[in-house]
């Protein structure tokens, strides 16, 4: 397999991972030229960088990390002051016994005595800083001449002995020491290789399912040293973002698989599923709530994250069951409002429509008030084709008199419009309603197509539905004439 060049590099800016737990440790650190008395350790857990101990010199620059109790093994960091700039070290098994030196000005100049595997480690990173600027300057070469359409295939060559240099390095530390930290940091950056499907009646397809169905051979989710390599936040990352259509339902297949995998690995798979949900809780993305509902019907309401107290497993149970009746593509229940007079019903099943913008709003609410001229200049250019406006006031009580004083100062007039005012239909509860203003485009089967969305992009969306509807003979014709000239 193919090793990324690039992946060596960003090695140098340090990985973490924590293996198992050890007692006694003694590990003394020599920073040469530095004055300050004080140093930090840390690692990494997830994408958090975390201090592990802080300690103070015994002499000028030199500084002693020890104890009896467990020190995980995996990738340290030590943070100098006041530059606020670090080396890396590893603790591996059977070495928690050794000596680290270098000087403050010139960081990358490190030296272990006593521990083998951060020595061969070193001596890579060591390799990578001298050979970058080469490459470097045979990169920019290349891309000089190519872009002067002039032959570069000397200067390509030279950058391929470099990257083939950097890959022999990188397969001698992981086959002849494959039990050390840093045979598998580099293994786990390592890239499939993927075949290219020339046969296949979609190749490019073919190749981008293979590369995301062997994204993460090189390392194992269920072994639970993943959680502290720094390369899985990314990597993770990657597959969620890069490798997944940004769909809730491919999202939420994506979520399953990586969670299914991690499994095995309990503080790993606690990890990734409280930052899922956090991640997805509070998503602005439209749609993304149902990912939420998702992790918390599936894990979190089946019992599968038990460290979660039971006061705040209901606070997140109550949360999805008020956002799981407005998710896109429910449909969306019906609802009895009432006109002024207070007794006359409005009952959103009886309005004939094609298609429905169902609006909340108050009148006091300062961003009803900006949007609202963009509202009534969607009803009166689309009810014609059948598109209407239902707009229902969220105010309660003797506050509900505000709701109708205001409907002509607002040009609201020409919507179908109700107020609850004992709050009889539980709109709020039934549509997730907390704030103002809050739309949804339910088609005539009431099924919400759409929500979230401000007035300004009604059009747009609107649209858009009705394209992907097969239903283009409901936009007005000044619409059409402006969708026809699009490039």
């Amino acid at each position: 397999m193919k090793y990324s060049l690039i992946f060596g590099i960003l090695l140098m800016m340090g990985w973490a991972n924590m293996f198992a737990q050890t007692g006694n440790y003694d590990i003394d650190i020599k920073i040469n030229n530095y004055e300050n008395d004080t140093l930090v350790v840390g690692y990494y857990y997830g994408d958090k960088q975390l201090v592990k101990d802080t300690l103070l010199s015994e002499k000028k620059g030199q500084f002693k990390l020890a104890g009896k109790d467990t020190l995980d093994n995996g990738v340290y960091i030590l943070l100098t002051y006041p530059d606020v700039a670090y080396i890396q070290f590893h603790v591996n098994e059977g070495e928690k016994d050794f000596e680290i030196e270098y000087d403050y000005e010139n960081k990358n100049d490190v030296k272990f005595k006593g521990s083998k595997y951060n020595q061969i480690f070193q001596d890579y990173l060591n390799t990578l800083n001298d050979l970058r600027p080469k490459a470097e300057v045979l990169r920019d070469t290349i891309k000089a001449l190519t872009a002067a359409k002039k032959d570069a295939n000397s200067f390509e060559a030279e950058l391929n002995i470099i990257d083939d240099k950097v890959i022999a390095m990188q397969k001698r530390i992981t086959e002849d020491n494959p039990e050390c930290i840093a045979a598998m940091i580099l293994k786990a950056s390592e890239e499939p290789e993927v075949p290219d499907f020339a046969d296949d009646e979609n190749p490019q397809l073919r190749r981008f399912q293979y590369y995301k169905e062997h994204y993460f051979d090189n390392i194992d989710l269920g072994n639970p040293l993943t959680l502290n390599i720094g390369i899985l936040t990314q990597k993770i990352e990657n597959y969620n973002k890069k490798l997944t259509s940004n769909h809730p339902d491919s999202i939420i297949n994506s979520l399953d698989y990586l969670l299914g995998k991690m499994k095995p690995a309990e503080k790993t798979y606690r990890y990734y599923l409280s930052t899922f949900l956090n991640e997805y809780g509070k998503s602005k993305v439209i749609g993304y709530d149902a990912i939420y509902v998702h992790l918390v019907d599936t894990y979190y309401q089946s019992g599968k994250a038990p460290w979660v107290s039971e006061e705040n497993l209901l606070k997140i149970i109550d949360n999805a069951n008020k956002i799981r009746p407005a998710l896109l593509g429910q449909i969306g229940s019906d609802l009895t409002v009432y006109a002024e007079d207070g007794k006359t019903e409005v009952k959103l099943s009886a309005i004939d429509f094609e298609y429905l913008i169902l609006l909340f709003w108050a009148p006091d609410c300062g961003h009803c008030s900006k949007m609202m001229p963009g509202f009534v200049e969607f009803n009166k250019e689309w009810e014609a084709s059948g598109i209407k406006t239902f707009a229902i006031c969220t105010k309660h009580q003797d506050k509900t008199k505000n709701c109708w004083e205001k409907l002509e100062e607002k040009n609201m007039l020409g919507f179908i419009n109700g107020a609850d005012q004992y709050h009889r239909s539980r709109f709020k509860l039934k549509y997730n309603v907390s704030t103002t203003p809050k739309v949804f485009i339910l088609n005539k089967e009431r099924e919400i197509l759409m929500k979230n969305i401000g007035s300004d992009q009604l059009q747009e969306v609107m649209i858009e539905i009705l394209k992907k509807d097969k239903r283009e003979e409901l936009i007005p014709e000044k619409f059409k004439a402006t969708e026809d000239i699009k490039p």
